[in-house]
């Protein structure tokens, strides 16, 4: 079950590693990308891959719960919220079957007093701003070492999101289009106003765009008690929460204070120490002086409320594999 923020590249990651590894796929794509989900399959069509060996299922919710009840279908993987999650998990346990779970996130970005804030600076608007901020592995907040450093940041990163532009996706001058749906940019501002309301302040944006679409001014919130509702959320778009802590100590201990741990960033011009620091972070993955790395072969996958299991590499490709042993006695 697949969703629809990168609609083929999500159903290649699961279905390439699975029929490496000799299993047939039963696709649930998201509702709101059927298309991509049909072209996905007329590839595999031209490429004479045999009938059956993958499979979309244009089902509902319920119908879903009965396909993971079916005996025939033996590993459920899942990429969703936590919420989604808990309810594929839970069918998937009664039915002893075993489930891949890559959910929700709010990766923290480390910024170390060796880090250049320059540098920090433009990789954090690249992560937190790429594909309209609706990516699992977007940078969501930033923790930044050292009370003026910190301010220096955050004017920093000020001024380039009031750089950026707002707009038509096919615009090349265009930095961030809409978010996917009225829906989702209502959950933005709902959760904006919310914080706004438990003590966050908005530094930036925080509004919607007069302009017709579901667009989203970028975003930076600072001031968010762990007793805010954005605390523990994860906000699937172009908003930035903003963090200044006194030490290391302290940035790791934020970075591991929320629910999630799928990916992670630590700038520091000092790779053995961020490598250190690194280790220290609670999350599935760790990116160091980049926001993204993505790739083929490399683990994807988190931990905590993030879920279990692996995708890509030879992780993934392993996943749904059975171990079987044959031991051989000789006759006398």
């Amino acid at each position: 079950m697949e969703p629809w923020n990168f609609p083929y590249y999500q159903l290649a990651r699961v279905a390439g590693p699975q029929l490496v590894a000799g299993n047939v796929v039963l696709m649930k794509h998201a509702p709101n990308v059927p298309q991509c989900a049909l072209a996905f399959a007329r590839l595999f069509e031209e490429a004479g891959v045999p009938a059956g060996a993958y499979t979309n299922l244009f089902c509902s919710v319920e119908q879903v719960g009965g396909l993971i009840d079916d005996f025939r279908v033996r590993g459920v993987a899942l990429t969703g919220s936590d919420r989604a999650g808990i309810s594929v998990g839970e069918r998937a346990g009664r039915n002893l079957k075993k489930v891949i779970l890559e959910l929700g996130s709010s990766d923290p970005a480390l910024i170390l007093p060796g880090a250049p804030l320059d540098y920090a600076a433009e990789q954090v608007v690249m992560g937190r701003t790429f594909n309209s901020g609706q990516g699992c592995v977007n940078i969501k907040r930033v923790i930044v070492v050292g009370k003026d450093r910190g301010e220096q940041m955050l004017v920093n990163l000020k001024e380039r999101f009031a750089a950026i532009k707002v707009g038509d996706p096919t615009d090349e001058a265009t930095n961030i289009g809409p978010v996917v749906s009225e829906r989702a940019l209502e959950t933005l501002v709902k959760q904006i106003d919310a914080a706004t309301a438990a003590g966050a302040q908005v530094v930036f944006g925080g509004k919607r765009v007069d302009r017709p679409g579901f667009f989203l001014e970028p975003t930076i919130l600072t001031n968010i008690t762990p007793d805010n509702p954005l605390f523990n959320q994860e906000a699937f778009g172009p908003v930035l929460s903003f963090y200044i802590v006194n030490s290391e100590e302290e940035a790791i201990k934020l970075a591991n204070a929320t629910k999630f741990g799928l990916g992670s960033y630590v700038f520091d011009a000092d790779i053995k120490h961020a490598q250190e620091v690194a280790a220290q972070i609670d999350t599935g993955m760790v990116y160091i002086n980049t926001c993204f790395m993505d790739a083929p072969e490399t683990p994807f996958g988190g931990v905590k409320n993030s879920g279990f299991g692996r995708e890509l590499s030879e992780l993934g490709i392993g996943e749904f594999l059975n171990h079987k042993l044959i031991k051989v006695s000789e006759i006398a």
